[in-house]
């Protein structure tokens, strides 16, 4: 691909930058990419302009980030799951829309961390037929340049990965 378009992830390639390695969304493709940084806490983000927060590159210096849903928020969800009588701690990581709310995303990850929606017991939600149940212990909110490290090694359930809760 020789083209970036706007709203397309990218990664700083150019070793030569002190921006290598960040994570960043191309703004305008014209008299260079220029690019918003995507890594940086939301304290920062939200700011309309920081100093370094806009940068322009050359297309050699920017590699597409491909696998990684553009969303308005990313989340690392902790569930607290029950097999037969052991509890696990687990961890998936998810995305949202602009309509979702963090919360609601959460605990549908936890509700359906064995792959269908669990009955709520009050406790736990429980999976049929099965000695599998799970709940939601906690989520917190992360940088699209966290989700890409995550991504790894962690599924995200968004995206239909398949979140097994055989204990490791």
């Amino acid at each position: 691909m020789n083209t970036l378009n706007a709203g397309q992830l990218v990664r700083v390639t150019s070793p030569r930058s002190l921006a290598y390695g960040r994570v960043a969304m191309v703004m305008t493709v014209c008299d260079g990419i220029q690019v918003r940084f995507a890594d940086l806490p939301q304290s920062v983000a939200a700011n309309p302009n920081p100093d370094g927060l806009v940068q322009t590159f050359s297309f050699e210096e920017l590699a597409l980030v491909e696998g990684v849903p553009v969303a308005a928020f990313y989340l690392l969800v902790t569930v607290l799951t029950l097999v037969g009588t052991q509890e696990y701690v687990r961890y998936a990581i998810a995305h949202g829309k602009d309509n979702q709310r963090t919360q609601d995303v959460a605990e549908t990850v936890a509700a359906m961390f064995f792959g269908s929606l669990g009955d709520w017991d009050g406790e736990f939600y429980l999976r049929e037929n099965s000695p599998y149940a799970s709940k939601l212990a906690d989520f917190e909110l992360i940088t699209v340049a966290d989700y890409i490290k995550l991504s790894r090694t962690t599924p995200d359930y968004d995206l239909g990965a398949d979140v097994s809760g055989k204990p490791c």
